[in-house]
């Protein structure tokens, strides 16, 4: 587990930093407002969504009241390009949330705040914050392992709760070949490298921190949500930038 640490240090640019530092990241009890763009280098008319999605890391609001994420789904990669970002399982979270929606059908680009259908217009530039009150969320890593906990805001039930914790990447680049964006460079951030999730039925856990394979990236960041098992609309949501 210490040489995967060593590689962690390596993506990071912390060759320098011991590895008995620890980051942590908090929220407080209100609502963090979890951004979800469901994408595909493949989708002609995903770039300008994309490139929102990439305006919010100028954002005073970022990792303090938003949180966004790109998930790359793979149900275009047919037509003649194959994201390298995209994840049957980044497909299979959209169905849920189209099933928990009542949606008909999934598109790309589409967005979700918080679990629910958000739609960009020149009138809505950014979605409304949330003012509810669900609970703390803490998670830290020290070494290669998350420690992470959920206070709710209602400590009578003992529902169990899932976390799931995602390496995301900014700056990354891609030079798209064929498709509907044939000739395309785009440009990606807060794209979805890898993540896991893990059950507990007493809203703490441990475990190791997810790997990437993606070195490339300019810069990398932490992003976590909990939810209820069986509906994936997060309670609560925290991200930063690793060291």
């Amino acid at each position: 587990m210490r040489k995967f640490f060593t590689y962690l240090v390596c993506l990071a640019g912390m060759s320098g930093i011991e590895a008995s530092m620890a980051q942590q990241f908090q929220s407080g009890p209100f609502q963090v407002t979890l951004i979800e763009l469901y994408t595909s280098q493949g989708c002609s008319s995903c770039p300008p969504a994309e490139e929102y999605l990439n305006s919010l890391k100028n954002s005073g609001e970022l990792w303090k009241n938003i949180i966004p994420v790109a998930l790359h789904v793979d149900y275009w990669d047919y037509i003649g390009w194959r994201d390298r970002f995209a994840s049957p399982q980044h497909t299979l979270r959209q169905r849920q949330y189209a099933l928990v929606n009542r949606q008909r059908a999934i598109y790309t680009p589409a967005f979700f705040v918080n679990g629910r259908p958000w739609r960009r217009s020149s009138f809505n530039s950014a979605p409304k914050g949330s003012n509810l009150q669900t609970g703390t969320l803490h998670v830290a890593f020290k070494d290669d392992h998350i420690n992470a906990r959920f206070v709710p805001k209602d400590v009578s039930g003992t529902e169990q709760l899932s976390l799931t914790v995602c390496i995301v990447g900014m700056g990354l680049k891609t030079q798209i070949e064929a498709g509907e964006n044939v000739g395309r460079h785009s440009r990606h951030d807060f794209v979805k490298l890898n993540g896991v999730s893990v059950l507990s039925s007493n809203n703490q856990w441990q475990f190791p921190l997810p790997t990437t394979n993606h070195i490339e990236a300019e810069q990398y960041a932490l992003v976590a949500w909990v939810s209820k098992i069986g509906d994936p609309r997060p309670l609560q949501a925290i991200g930063g930038y690793l060291r």
